[in-house]
């Protein structure tokens, strides 16, 4: 599986969440004169970060930039850019048609106050073509950091230099050691790692060619990739498309990725899972049974130990997050431990045996035959993507306390901006998305969708109910919507080489 990848040619975003950076904004921007932007971009090369620190481990050379910024362009953006045409028409179609066509968005969730024509950027009519994502710090995030991003930006989108700030999306500083997401739980755990880079761990290693164009997939495929005819790039600048001398590889070393912006309800969660442990016989008392019952839904405990590991309390944690587990291998293939409608659980099934979990006669049982525990994990792994978000907003309580959380009202608005890296966007993000988290019938379910994004979509069909399987099965019913989509884009994050090809005249 592991190749050898061109990391001098890949942008550092795609490799790394910058996890060591706490501070980051990301600028969506406007391209307003194409001849000006591809100057603009000539220059931008040299400050961008590429690849070349994911060659060694972290303790050694060669080390990140003291400020981090990658570039990528939406399909108008390139277009804006002077792409050619033929180029323009290898994207995949979902990139060419946009996050914002009304089709997908129903897909997607995106309807009512989610709606595309309700965001605050990305809508039908915005001119979104290009964001650029900026990042600095080291540790904790100080006011200078901020400050050097806010300059970076500033100096970078412009009139003069043929582009425009749209809006510009603020982070909340990042902590390596909590990582917790608004609703209170620790988030960036089930992050798959891309072969062919030096690693600690082992465990869930997907193909290159899954998140990156140019290499195999897990199908043993290379991914459709834009090319541009060879008399259009007289200088040589793309590699070759393999076996093809006539075409040159534009989306080498490039990425799509996904942006979507989700303010969540976090009073609103809270005050529904009072209400629903109310209603449920077994569900402790007061505050365990409020975690208790959240921890179902998400299928972690809020320090991140997994209901299949740790199903009657949260687990010790771990210097590393614990993940390299299966359903199957822990007597949970049914869902009694994590719940098959949990968040986590049908936005990477693993090996939970697909299409009807309890029904082994027709979906095998994992727990017993280890032939379809690994075929279903390499199943699964056909449908990952790579997670690259960061929350915005402040916190409703510093510290995440569960009764603060409930209790503390805010009017700030809160969520998570979130980014995703993958070479297919129909197979990896957008299957992931309909298919699994807004499925209400996902896994022999009937009107179950995700119980943190998917509850009261209209497509499709209105769900709000969320399952925990046992003896006696138990429901919770009228879930609202804790989470509504605010703004989002499909952006492609090209290689160097790619760049340069783009920045040259026409």
């Amino acid at each position: 599986m592991d190749s050898v990848l061109e990391l001098s040619d890949i942008q550092g975003l795609i490799l790394s969440g910058y996890g060591q950076k706490p501070a980051a904004r990301y600028a969506v921007f406007e391209i307003v004169d194409g001849e000006s932007a591809r100057r603009w971009l000539r220059r931008l090369l040299d400050t961008l970060q590429f690849g070349s620190f994911r060659g060694s481990r972290r303790s050694e050379p060669p080390y990140l930039g003291d400020l981090c910024a990658n570039v990528a362009f939406t399909h108008a953006g390139f277009a804006k850019l002077g792409l050619p045409a033929v180029t323009l028409a290898g994207f995949a179609p979902p990139f060419q048609e946009g996050m914002s066509e009304p089709n997908r968005a129903r897909r997607l969730g995106d309807d009512a106050e989610s709606a595309p024509e309700r965001w605050h950027w990305g809508r039908p009519d915005d001119p979104v073509h290009g964001l650029l994502a900026v990042f600095a710090g080291d540790g904790d995030a100080d006011a200078e950091d901020w400050v050097r991003i806010e300059e970076f930006i500033s100096s970078e989108l412009c009139p003069d230099h043929g582009v425009r700030l749209f809006t510009l999306l603020d982070t909340v500083a990042s902590n390596r050691t909590r990582r917790k997401e608004h609703f209170g739980f620790r988030d960036g755990i089930a992050n798959p790692r891309i072969g062919g880079l030096p690693r600690s761990r082992r465990d869930d290693i997907i193909a290159p060619g899954e998140v990156l164009l140019g290499y195999d997939n897990t199908y043993g495929r290379r991914p459709m990739s834009p090319e541009v005819p060879a008399e259009l790039d007289q200088r040589g600048l793309l590699p070759d498309c393999a076996g093809r001398a006539a075409r040159h590889d534009f989306g080498k070393n490039g990425s799509y990725l996904v942006f979507r912006q989700l303010k969540q309800d976090v009073v609103g969660f809270w005050s529904y899972i009072e209400a629903a442990r109310q209603s449920l016989p077994d569900a402790p008392a007061g505050r365990a049974g409020r975690e208790w019952l959240a921890a179902k839904m998400v299928g972690r405990w809020p320090n991140g130990t997994p209901l299949a590991l740790f199903p009657d309390a949260p687990g010790p944690i771990a210097e590393q997050d614990i993940d390299s587990f299966t359903y199957g291998a822990n007597q949970d293939s049914f869902g009694e431990r994590c719940p098959i409608g949990s968040h986590i659980r049908r936005s990477n099934p693993r090996d939970t045996a697909l299409p009807v979990p309890h029904d082994p006669e027709l979906s095998g049982d994992p727990a017993r035959d280890l032939e379809l525990r690994r075929a279903r994990l390499e199943l699964t792994k056909r449908h990952r993507i790579l997670r690259r978000g960061r929350a915005y907003g402040p916190p409703v309580d510093e510290d995440y306390d569960l009764d603060a959380l409930r209790t503390l009202s805010s009017d700030e608005e809160r969520g998570l901006h979130f980014l995703c890296f993958n070479a297919n966007l129909s197979r990896q993000f957008e299957f992931v998305q309909s298919n699994w988290v807004q499925n209400p019938s996902f896994a022999g379910l009937s009107s179950d969708p995700d119980p943190l994004l998917g509850a009261d979509r209209s497509v499709p069909f209105r769900a709000r109910d969320f399952t925990m399987p046992g003896c006696p099965v138990r429901r919770t019913h009228d879930l609202p919507r804790f989470v509504e989509t605010r703004g989002g884009a499909y952006f492609f994050m090209p290689g160097r080489r790619a760049l340069e090809y783009l920045a040259h005249p026409r």
